[in-house]
């Protein structure tokens, strides 16, 4: 063993040489036994870093892992600004509202050790980070989405021969539910505000937005919940849209969908079609986005998007007594793409058009608004055999009526 103490100091270094690599650093320890076995921990690192060195592998922290992920998605991805929020949130970073100025907090929250190596990364770790998620109150979907972004980021790493997990990670375990990442999602009940309720949110806001005068953020949020209430689009979809993908004289915009990557073309109700013939005499040229970035309670003047900001829309939902009933959903700025969807299910727009409107990839991913229309698809089926018990007899053109057609099978099936 090549441990030793330098004179007056109560700490064993270390020093060795491996196939040319030498080290010399303090082990730590006031122990020598401690200091022994922090050597022979060293060595077995060095060794399996030649090792690695040899096959082509490359040592990296999760963190620059998730860097350099970033840095090449964003020429891939059209969702970078989405994968930028996610990587912040996975380390315990987020974006703050102070002031009227977004600000980067660091470490406001659970998060994975940035200084952390992506071999060195255990199941415990992200069973504790599912364990914190879930104490901030956050759903199955949001814990999952979290736990893909970390299997992404596995699959990164090979592809760039970085050392991986060994033992692998396992995210889905189906014999135990506290050890499995990933989490069974509850399809719940779907929440959607009634007319009237959809009244009050946009009369309280409309009535804010008129006594706050020039305030920009204020007349946003009204714009922005009609936008979303009447269209069916995701939040970051409407924040970062362009007046280039709205044509006002034909009354319709084109709409990417950044989670499933796909483009819609929607025409616009005539209240939004009036609306953002509104905004834009009020906006001139001075902007390429709809909602550009907010800052204080004036537009920022700069040619940017509007950030995840949300909490004065929330504010007025919670005023408007929305979410006032403990048993229900609780009604969010999502729950506007619930209500668009819900409206038209239920005046009998069949599920593969609505699929088309929400930009879903799958019109599976439809289904959940499916017992909404009921009457209208069984009218449609009482209709269709309606029409199919008008039986025809075999010696002529004259049909057997719905009264007499018990009678008529009785005199065929009648046996002496």
């Amino acid at each position: 063993m090549t441990v030793f103490k330098r004179a007056n100091s109560s700490v064993w270094q270390c020093k060795f040489t491996l196939e040319g690599v030498t080290v010399r650093e303090s082990t730590g320890c006031t122990s020598k036994i401690e200091a022994q076995a922090w050597e022979v921990q060293r060595r077995a690192q060095v060794q399996s870093d030649l090792e690695a060195k040899r096959l082509g592998h490359k040592h990296m922290t999760l963190y620059g892992l998730a860097e350099s992920w970033l840095s090449v998605s964003e020429l891939t991805h059209r969702d970078h600004r989405n994968n930028v929020s996610r990587v912040r949130k996975l380390f315990g970073d987020e974006l703050r509202q102070v002031r009227g100025q977004w600000q980067l907090t660091v470490g406001s929250r659970f998060g994975i050790p940035k200084d952390l190596p992506v071999e060195g990364l255990v199941q415990e770790h992200l069973v504790q980070l599912k364990s914190a998620r879930l104490r901030e109150g956050v759903s199955a979907a949001t814990v999952n989405r979290e736990m893909s972004l970390v299997q992404t980021l596995m699959g990164y790493a090979k592809s760039l021969s970085v050392v991986t997990p060994n033992p692998p990670l396992i995210f889905s375990h189906g014999r135990n539910k506290a050890a499995s990442l990933k989490m069974k999602e509850k399809k719940g009940k779907l929440r959607w505000l009634t007319p009237r309720e959809e009244q009050m949110l946009l009369l309280s806001l409309a009535s804010e937005a008129a006594r706050r005068g020039n305030d920009r953020s204020a007349g946003d949020a009204h714009d922005l919940t009609l936008f979303l209430l009447d269209t069916g689009a995701r939040y970051n979809e409407v924040a970062a849209i362009r007046w280039a993908q709205i044509d006002l004289e034909g009354g319709t915009i084109s709409l990417y969908r950044s989670k499933v990557q796909n483009e819609s073309m929607l025409r616009l109700p005539q209240r939004t079609l009036s609306m953002l013939k509104r905004r834009k005499v009020a906006m001139g040229s001075a902007y390429s986005y709809v909602f550009p970035a907010i800052k204080g309670r004036r537009w920022a003047g700069v040619d940017a998007p509007r950030g995840h900001a949300t909490a004065a829309i929330q504010n007025h939902i919670e005023k408007c007594g929305l979410n006032a009933d403990p048993q229900a959903d609780k009604v969010t700025p999502h729950t506007f793409r619930d209500t668009f969807a819900a409206r038209l299910v239920q005046s009998g727009v069949s599920l593969l058009k609505v699929s088309k409107l929400l930009g879903h990839t799958n019109v599976l991913m439809t289904q959940k608004y499916a017992h909404l229309s009921p009457e209208a698809t069984g009218a449609e089926a009482a209709a269709v055999l309606d029409k199919l018990h008008t039986i025809k007899c075999p010696e002529g053109d004259n049909p057997i009526a719905p009264d007499t057609f018990q009678d008529a099978v009785a005199q065929v099936t009648h046996v002496d």
